[in-house]
């Protein structure tokens, strides 16, 4: 049962608060009456000024009853209570047209004002008889107001939409959580944010064009997919059901958007909760052919690599058994375009084998600075003896390419974490480089232990 005095401290303008706490203190003394009247009161107090707010933003359709609240507001103004009457003869129709109200909400509102009437007009009802509203009915009254219009902010559904796709798609896009949680789901109302949520869920699944052709369907897709994963962590279920609405779309979609959501949404619990089963199964074979399909030294396309990164997950690997054989058949170059994409302690086992694996001077920098340094802050000191001795020992010498040095010395700067710890261990590896005077200063000098290598 709702908790009607939680849901009136949460009423959004304070100066219509007092009138609905007044409201509900009539319907606990059992003033049923007296609440309706307040009951109503309050609301159209509120979208009186809710109206307000968007008239100032900039809506046409608003200024007209604007206009006339401020007339019949002027002093000595002999037709004012006239003007308010009209005022709220036509409130109702007017929040509906500018969406801050539904249509239930508007006949559940257009219930209350008749009541209303009937509560302060007791003339009204045939043969003289008083209108007497029971409690029930007066609470039924302030819940609907409260859950139609009293706790929400003054947005619109269609601008709100509007809106967040000017944002999204704006060249200049930032993600930033806290803004896009406060302006398109915490102030807009329940069904204005699931409109967004599946807006989000849409674009992200389907990758579709949006309204600037120079942003890149991918690009926007991936935007959205970040907005998604915001609003999901708000409401779970809500992200589940948008995405399965446009599942039966997304079965039919090419090949390359199928494989291209799965690296973009696959560690979202709610993508794998709206997809079907058939999907999972084309999913898993689709993983299989990438790996056995990879030439020696042939990158693999962003959206197989970003597939086959959610393979840190153990969730997907659950849901996708093929990741796991997949991911550990790639060749080294491949491998560290995956770890790139999202480092892991899942992909720290891996590291020395890929740098054992090195084949020339070019791969060699190209593990060192893809896979080996985004991984720096995860490693223990454990992983870091590993790393170093597999770089020390490569059999063909290809782990010391022109740029290996400097990418030492980040590592070194990386692994801050590990403590003095650190730099004994760097210490026992920089005297097996003496015998080499350019690589051993080199990377003395880079990890700052010169001094500490002098002899005697």
């Amino acid at each position: 049962m709702l908790d009607l005095e939680a849901s009136v401290s949460r009423v959004v303008n304070p100066d219509v608060r007092p009138l609905v706490q007044e409201a509900h203190r009539c319907y606990a003394t059992g003033a049923a009456r007296a609440a309706v009247v307040l009951t109503w009161t309050a609301v159209c107090a509120d979208l009186i000024h809710k109206v307000e707010v968007l008239k100032e933003e900039g809506e046409a359709e608003a200024r007209a009853l604007i206009e006339d609240v401020e007339r019949a507001q002027q002093p000595g103004q002999a037709d004012a209570v006239a003007i308010m009457l009209r005022v709220e003869r036509t409130i109702l129709e007017l929040a509906e047209k500018l969406e801050l109200i539904d249509r239930t909400h508007k006949t559940q509102l257009e219930r209350l004002r008749e009541d209303r009437h009937l509560c302060a007009h007791p003339s009204l009802r045939p043969m003289g008889e008083l209108y007497t509203p029971t409690s029930e009915y007066a609470r039924a009254h302030l819940v609907a107001a409260l859950d139609a219009v009293l706790v929400h902010p003054p947005s619109q559904g269609r601008k709100v939409l509007d809106s967040f796709m000017m944002h999204v798609a704006d060249p200049a896009f930032t993600f930033e959580a806290e803004y896009l949680s406060y302006s398109f789901f915490d102030r807009a109302r329940p069904t204005s944010q699931t409109k967004v949520v599946e807006f989000a869920a849409k674009f992200a699944l389907l990758q579709l064009e949006g309204p600037d052709p120079a942003l890149a369907a991918p690009m926007l897709a991936d935007r959205m997919a970040q907005c998604l994963r915001l609003f999901a962590d708000r409401d779970q279920g809500r992200a589940s059901q948008c995405l399965a609405r446009h599942m039966p779309r997304f079965e039919m979609a090419e090949p390359g958007i199928q494989l291209a959501a799965l690296g973009r949404l696959g560690d979202l619990p709610a993508f794998w909760a709206a997809l079907p089963d058939p999907m999972r199964t084309l999913y898993n074979t689709k993983i299989t052919t990438i790996a056995d399909q990879v030439p020696p030294s042939a990158y693999l396309r962003p959206d197989e690599a970003r597939a086959l990164a959610l393979v840190v997950h153990p969730e997907v690997r659950t849901s996708l058994p093929a990741l796991t054989d997949a991911f550990a058949k790639l060749p080294v170059s491949e491998q560290s375009q995956v770890i790139s994409i999202r480092p892991d302690p899942y992909f720290l086992p891996y590291l020395p084998r890929l740098l054992t694996g090195v084949r020339n001077f070019d791969e060699g920098q190209f593990v060192a600075r893809t896979a080996i340094l985004p991984s720096a802050g995860l490693m223990s000191l454990d992983d870091t003896n590993a790393v170093l001795r597999a770089w020390w020992d490569n059999a063909n010498g290809q782990t010391w390419g022109r740029a290996m040095p400097g990418y030492l010395a980040a590592l070194y700067l990386t692994t801050a974490h590990l403590g003095e710890a650190r730099d004994e261990l760097w210490r026992t590896y920089l005297e097996e480089l003496r015998p080499f005077p350019d690589l051993f200063n080199a990377i003395a000098r880079g990890t700052g232990l010169a001094e500490a290598m002098e002899p005697g």
